[in-house]
């Protein structure tokens, strides 16, 4: 994009509060295909948004790569099991979880003693914690994936807040997309979010479970 293209690009605006973008957020089937590319404008609005998700020690165990080029979006697409989506999008995002976020633990921790959050004793204190909330493989794929996804939840509403659509995928071959991404051992691949332009030919949001049926009060299956 040229110097000049990017600074007449507008600053993208979110308009809709919060309750009536999770009301309206749509997972989308139908992408209108050769719809506007997504401008470096909104793609920095997306992730400035994405980044203020919560994570443990705030360790932000995240990672995205933007994939906007037509031609690898086809080398992709048998890779995700033939879905339509992944060609018609404007784009497709991979959500990568870092399984070891704590390489920047040092970084981090010294911030909460900055920000007033903790002082030096219990920083060092910290330092060692992550070995012990994360103790081997498992629990670093569950941080991860539980981590990255949360982000992937931001990025999508904030995303349907830029009248963007998005679809999470989650039907691919994880090793043949990781090496095509050439994704580094450290990180799984959470999910692909497809981003673009909605067709409007997607039929009436399914039902959901009724609060009655998913809440439960002090154990499981405890009713008010």
């Amino acid at each position: 994009m040229s110097e000049v293209a990017t600074i007449l690009e507008q600053e993208p605006v979110i308009t809709m509060n919060l309750e009536e973008a999770m009301q309206n957020r749509r997972s989308v089937h139908y992408f209108e295909t050769n719809g506007p590319a997504i401008t470096n404008s909104q793609w920095k609005k997306l992730f400035e948004l994405t980044a203020l998700s919560p994570s443990s020690f705030n360790f932000q165990p995240w990672d995205f790569i933007i994939v906007d080029d037509q031609k690898a979006k086809e080398e992709m697409h048998p890779l995700c099991w033939g879905q339509q989506q992944i060609l018609d999008c404007s784009a497709v995002v991979a959500v990568l979880g870092d399984k070891n976020p704590h390489r920047r633990d040092a970084e981090i921790l010294q911030q909460f003693k900055d920000n007033g959050y903790i002082d030096e004793t219990t920083r060092e204190a910290y330092m060692g914690a992550v070995d012990v909330v994360y103790p081997d493989e498992g629990r670093k794929i569950e941080h991860a994936a539980g981590g990255s996804s949360l982000a992937a939840m931001s990025f999508m509403l904030a995303a349907h807040g830029m009248n963007l659509a998005t679809l999470p995928i989650i039907g691919f071959d994880h090793d043949a997309i990781v090496k095509y991404l050439d994704v580094p051992d450290d990180y799984i691949v959470t999910m692909l979010i497809a981003v673009g332009h909605s067709a409007n030919k997607d039929l009436p949001r399914q039902q959901r479970r009724d609060f009655t049926d998913i809440v439960h009060w002090g154990k499981m299956n405890g009713k008010q």
